[in-house]
């Protein structure tokens, strides 16, 4: 298979060939076939934990208030601008603020389909390897699902890294370079798709190099400069280093860091969010693999998946939590499974109606993701309840008309209400796990204690502090002198209620039971 890969064009000899409609015809045919499938799964998912949390910066950015002020969060700027664009959109429009800013999440979802195509197309010389992968690429459930449920974070990452990858193998150095910057905009280990750019245009032949790494750089520093200038501007730049970089080295806390705990969280969040797909992944993913051991003549175009690959797979190693933290790995499968299928038809001269069939059992499987009849365990597994947006929004209103429409409401770690009620916290710390407990204790005056008293003194009527879908109760990863000092605070002013799907505490003049 892969002597056929080296000489060029997989689909050069098959029978198999596309009319010429025009550069356009097949990218549009594919983003319409995205927007539909995705659609299908709904606007109406469950807004989970990490998701409010983009949602609440994106309300408050639109306010003038910039993300790592509003909200504290250690990952990059991209996701809460995207989402406040939206909330922009949405006051410009007139429409539901939770809706638009989905619907812009959705539209890059869409879009990273057609990067795909373009990636596989640009990498293996193959409109048919392209379209494989696209095809491939939308029956992906754990990334398919939260295109329409988000704002996912991780989902515009996706895009940009296969984009910077598409343009890096065809060497559009400028672009490769200002597509890598935004990946790592979104999540910073995605750093290495800008570095691969450079380093690939520093390497050219001299002729060459100067005016190659000159774009490359430009493209890099583009996003960055813009990012920085808006923090400072805004009088944010100190917050937005504390998110992006100082946290992340000093305070960050993770779950268990063990090889072997790992690997079986890996291997559970890859086999059931993305078990019906699971055999094209990993004979896409094999296929890549494979490219390492290609015979000479050394092939450029493969030189981006090559250098980028072990990145992603040394960082899981270290950190892999949930289903999207194996969205860096997918448009590799996509396109190795796409490579793969186009090797077949070429290899056996597949006939075009046997192909065309062998796509609409991809476009099956696609739509069939769409019904959480099907795939309930997966569907389950990504969200962890069975309720919805709708039922939310009702247990919201609930609140409000249970304790009044200016009653006080504070959270921790479920802000999901504050999102659905347009209310702001007391503080930025919406959540307090994975270490953010640490950056509360340096970064408060009186530390964790002086956090406790200054939420006593705003005096909250409700204090939200876990809701359906969440995976981590306040005080997980919290040392047992934090967590005995919360609860007891909590306990000594609050009775724990449930309103809808919410759970809270709700001010009380009695003692509140524990938990």
């Amino acid at each position: 298979m892969m002597r056929f890969v080296q000489k060029g064009n997989l689909a050069s000899a098959s029978k198999l060939d596309f009319p010429p409609l025009g550069k356009l015809s097949l990218p549009l045919f594919i983003l319409t076939l995205a927007a539909l499938v995705y659609s299908m799964y709904g606007f109406e998912g469950v807004l989970l934990r990490d998701y409010s949390i983009y949602l609440y910066s994106g309300q408050r950015m639109a306010e003038g208030v910039p993300p790592y002020v509003s909200v504290f969060d250690h990952k990059g700027p991209v996701p809460p601008m995207l989402a406040g664009l939206g909330v922009m959109l949405s006051k410009w429009f007139n429409w539901d603020d939770i809706y638009t800013v989905r619907l812009v999440f959705f539209a890059t979802a869409c879009l990273t389909v057609v990067a795909v195509y373009f990636l596989g197309k640009n990498v293996f010389r193959s409109q048919v390897a392209g379209l494989f992968g696209a095809l491939t690429f939308l029956g992906f459930y754990g990334y398919a699902q939260p295109a329409t449920s988000g704002p996912e974070p991780k989902t515009p990452m996706v895009l940009f890294q296969t984009l910077s990858l598409s343009f890096m193998s065809i060497k559009r150095w400028f672009w490769a370079g200002f597509f890598g910057s935004l990946a790592f905009l979104v999540w910073q280990p995605m750093a290495v798709f800008p570095l691969v750019a450079f380093v690939l245009a520093v390497t050219r032949p001299r002729e060459e190099r100067y005016g190659a790494a000159l774009r490359a750089l430009a493209g890099i520093l583009i996003p960055l400069v813009a990012v920085v200038a808006y923090f400072y501007y805004e009088d944010a730049l100190g917050a937005f280093i504390e998110g992006l970089i100082v946290f992340n080295i000093n305070y960050l806390v993770r779950g268990d860091t063990e090889l072997g705990s790992q690997l079986g969280a890996a291997a559970v969040n890859v086999a059931i969010p993305y078990g019906t797909m699971l055999v094209p992944i990993l004979v896409g993913l094999a296929v890549i693999v494979r490219l390492y051991f290609l015979r000479r003549p050394y092939q450029y175009r493969f030189a981006p998946i090559l250098l980028s690959f072990p990145a992603p797979i040394l960082w899981s190693l270290q950190d892999f939590q949930l289903a999207d933290d194996f969205y860096v790995f997918l448009p590799y499968a996509a396109i190795g499974f796409g490579a793969f299928v186009a090797f077949v038809v070429h290899r056996n001269q597949v006939s075009t109606p046997l192909a065309v069939l062998l796509g609409v059992v991809l476009v099956g499987v696609a739509l069939a993701n769409t019904s959480e009849q099907i795939n309930a365990g997966a569907a389950y597994t990504l969200k962890g309840t069975n309720v919805n947006l709708r039922d939310q929004r009702e247990g919201a209103v609930e609140i409000k008309d249970r304790l009044g429409e200016n009653t006080k409401l504070a959270t921790i770690n479920s802000p999901q209400v504050l999102v659905l009620l347009h209310r702001e916290n007391p503080n930025p710390y919406l959540w307090i796990t994975a270490g953010v407990d640490r950056e509360i204790d340096a970064e408060t005056q009186g530390g964790f204690e002086g956090w406790i008293r200054e939420l006593g003194e705003f005096d909250p009527d409700a204090i939200v502090f876990f809701g359906e879908g969440q995976s981590l109760l306040p005080s997980a990863h919290l040392t047992e002198e934090r967590k005995q000092k919360l609860w007891s605070w909590l306990n000594s002013r609050y009775q724990m209620q449930k309103i809808g799907p919410w759970w809270l505490y709700e001010k009380n003049t009695k003692q509140a039971r524990q938990i």
